[in-house]
């Protein structure tokens, strides 16, 4: 049960207000300020209201008030005046001390009762606005929506937001599609909402946004709030500025599947990566090829210039390499001077035979001017899917065969297993 200090001289005074309210609060009665004191420093943590009498707070100064609105214990417990007289407009100089409101002894017990609600209420509203204040000094945003997702507060409000350089733009009321910049990423996080307001159950999410060019990673964690019958009220949540963390988690992923020297796939992600397209191309009923490429005498190249200039050589190739493929392609690096690319979803075998002719002519163009010049030349089996394999074993296998009749033959070309 909540309680009520009633501090109060007059002994009329005490019994009217502690006989009305003592069945819904209990209430500590105290006959002068300085009682009051103790008891409100004994039991405030349990005391929603501070009822005083008006004569006696005009008697000592307001002594008893100004000490309340000073302390940090005790300002958010809001303070009623009391009289078992009518009010007259000198009687509103207490507003002026802090005090919520004044209430005659001849109120109605309903209407005592709405009023001391309304003031603790209201300073519970004050307590929110407090807690904003002091919220704003975190780097972090945090935010609150009530039961329909709408916004009821934000310490700050993040670029991402169109509140279009308005001082006076508030994010209270609005919904994330109302004022969020990237509609794909407000309906993701009313969706996310919709299912907190729903199960009751939290979630964390990592979000990508870019405004001006700008790459930004946030992180955000939502969770429900109750009141004290169980109902949900709203959410709160916490963003987070991960951009540096979520970039260095993709550089590591990256490094752990790319060949550092080429920058295409090493061979394990290449291979694995070219099994799924090959399971796609079977249930899309396409079809795909795949190209392994040599290159020719690679080793005279490492023993005549050096480790250093072979490298070189095969960074360029990589470059060649990706820039001669699709996006939907794979490619990747798998042996010392050895590659890979599937071609997914090609609409004749052409396609696989034009982009070896392409890579044989922009690696011929390349080292044109170089000490390398008609030195680096590539052979080049390729597989078709699934004319000649429905599993990556038995194309690498088809293409291998392919690739083997080219450097038996005099390199420097391509061969497309089961063509003459």
């Amino acid at each position: 049960m909540q309680g009520i200090l009633l501090i109060a001289s007059n002994p009329n005074i005490e019994k009217t207000f502690y006989n009305m309210l003592s069945d819904v609060y209990q209430v500590y009665c105290t006959r002068s300020e300085e009682e009051g004191l103790i008891a409100l420093d004994e039991h405030y943590r349990n005391i929603a209201a501070v009822l005083i009498e008006l004569r006696q707070a005009r008697k000592s100064h307001f002594t008893f008030a100004d000490h309340m609105q000073k302390s940090t214990r005790f300002s958010e417990i809001p303070m009623i005046a009391i009289s078992d007289e009518l009010p007259v407009p000198e009687d509103m100089d207490c507003m002026d001390h802090g005090f919520f409101d004044l209430i005659t002894a001849y109120a109605p017990r309903q209407l005592v009762y709405k009023r001391i609600g309304n003031a603790i209420h209201a300073k519970d509203s004050l307590s929110l606005t407090e807690l904003e204040k002091m919220l704003k000094a975190l780097p972090a945003c945090i935010f609150l929506k009530d039961d329909e997702g709408k916004y009821v507060f934000s310490t700050q409000y993040w670029k991402h937001l169109n509140t279009q350089n308005d001082p006076d733009w508030t994010i209270r009321g609005k919904t994330d599609l109302e004022i969020r910049k990237d509609k794909n990423n407000a309906i993701k996080a009313m969706e996310a909402d919709k299912k907190i307001l729903e199960s009751g159950k939290g979630t964390d999410y990592i979000i990508e946004e870019n405004v001006d060019g700008i790459q930004e990673y946030l992180q955000l964690i939502k969770r429900p709030v109750f009141d004290e019958n169980g109902r949900i009220t709203g959410i709160i949540a916490l963003i987070n500025n991960v951009t540096e963390t979520q970039q260095l988690k993709i550089e590591l992923e990256k490094r752990a599947i790319t060949d550092s020297l080429t920058g295409l796939l090493n061979k394990s992600a290449a291979e694995d990566l070219t099994r799924i397209m090959i399971s796609g191309t079977l249930k899309e009923n396409t079809r795909g090829a795949l190209l392994i490429l040599d290159i020719d005498l690679f080793k005279q190249v490492n023993d005549t210039y050096g480790h250093a200039e072979g490298d070189r050589v095969l960074a360029e190739i990589g470059r060649i390499i990706n820039n001669s493929c699709r996006n939907q392609d794979i490619a990747g690096r798998i042996g010392g001077d050895e590659f890979m690319i599937y071609m997914k979803n090609i609409t004749a075998p052409e396609n696989a035979s034009a982009l070896a002719e392409r890579i044989q002519n922009e690696v011929s163009n390349a080292f044109a001017e170089d000490v390398f010049a008609g030195r680096i030349t590539f052979s080049i089996g390729i597989a078709l899917c699934p004319d000649n394999g429905r599993t990556f074993d038995e194309l690498f296998k088809a293409a291998d065969k392919s690739l083997y009749h080219v450097k038996k033959n005099g390199r420097a070309r391509w061969k497309m297993e089961g063509a003459a």
